[in-house]
This record gives structure tokens, sequence and C-alpha cells, in this order.
């Protein structure tokens, strides 16, 4: 057996004894609720347990797509459309959902997601993290040619420096319940001069 075989059966034994603790603190006391904060031990362990699960050729991976204005423009677009109702636009998770998940959602903008390197961004984006609220948006066979994914890596190295600006541009292309829908048509209509549908039933 290797030494490096040997600190990470270490490594994994470390982790499923305080997974142990856990459940039993969780068992015994009933701090199994999503509202609360995780520990600084459940921080440790999934941060750990991320590490290890992360294949070392993944981390080493380079981006095949090059930086421009048209590239960040589209990675934005698919960001509002597919990631922000969790992550918000401009990363901070500071949504309904993202504040609710267990583990809440990570600030993208903040030191933990920026030091990951593009290949780990990209291996995360493609195959989610487990116990997390993060899924897998890769399909099996993208390998590591998922264009979309390598430039949604790219928008993420933007998010410490996007403007607020930008942020409310992407509101108009986050998705929309339907009330919102009907209100934005009936706005539009109120605007073109014509009587809402809803209005009129109202008066009748």
């Amino acid at each position: 057996m290797t030494a490096k075989t040997v600190i990470v059966v270490i490594a994994f034994s470390l982790i499923f004894a305080g997974l142990g603790v856990l459940l039993w603190v969780w068992y015994f006391t009933g701090a199994s609720s999503a509202r609360e904060q995780p520990s600084s031990l459940e921080r440790w362990l999934a941060k750990e347990a991320r590490h290890f699960a992360m294949p070392s050729e993944a981390k080493r991976l380079k981006n095949p797509v090059a930086y421009s204005p048209e590239v960040l423009e589209g990675a934005r677009a698919h960001w509002a459309d597919h990631c922000a109702s969790c992550h918000a636009n401009n990363g901070s998770g500071d949504t309904q959902i993202g504040r609710n998940l267990y583990p809440k959602a990570p600030d993208m903008r903040a030191a933990p997601t920026q030091q990951l390197s593009d290949g780990e961004l990209y291996y995360i984006i493609q195959n989610g993290v487990r116990l997390t609220g993060m899924p897998a948006w890769g399909s099996a066979g993208d390998g590591e040619g998922n264009q979309d994914s390598w430039k949604l890596v790219l928008f993420i190295r933007h998010l410490p420096t996007m403007t607020v600006q930008e942020a409310e541009q992407m509101q108009k292309l986050n998705p929309k319940t339907l009330q919102e829908l009907e209100e934005e048509k009936t706005e539009q209509e109120f605007l073109n001069g014509s009587t809402p549908v809803s209005a009129t039933k109202n008066h009748r």
C-alpha cells in the first residue's frame, strides 16, 4: 500500500467518523432542519469530500473557450436563465431557493469558489455535488467538450467584477412565473391603451 493510498484511507476514515458524529447529533437533538447554518465540522467535511471526489485530471483541465465580449454575453444570458434562480444574477446566492438550501448556495464571488481551477469549476457544473442542491448539468457523453459549461466558467470568473447594471439587465432574462407573465401582459396592454381583460371582468 503506497503512502498516498494510506493518506486517502485515513482521510476517508476521518470523514466517515465525522459523519457518524453528525448523525448521532441529529438523532438525539433533532437538529436536521435545513434552516440551520452548517456547522464548521460539516463545512470541513463537505470541503474534504469534494476535494477527494474530484479526479486529479479534472483539476488540470484548461478552458478551451477563449474570452470575448460575445462569449461573455451568451454565458450571462445562460446564467440568468438556468443558474440565477439558485445563485442570483450576481452570484451571491441570495435568492429564495439559494437561502433555503442546505448547505446554502455559496457566494460564487468569494475565494472558496474563485480559487478553484477552471477544470474544477467545469467538473462541478458537469457533474454536480452530492448531498447539496447542485445538480449535474452535463450529459454522460459530454466529456471535456461541453462548450456551454466552459463558457459558464468564464462568467463565474467575471462575477467579482460584474456591475450592478449587468445584474439589472439580466433580470429581463430570468425565468418568469405564470403570475409574473400575466402581470407583464396586463401592464403592456395598459401601456398600449387597451383595457386589460382582468379589469373588464372586475367592473361587471
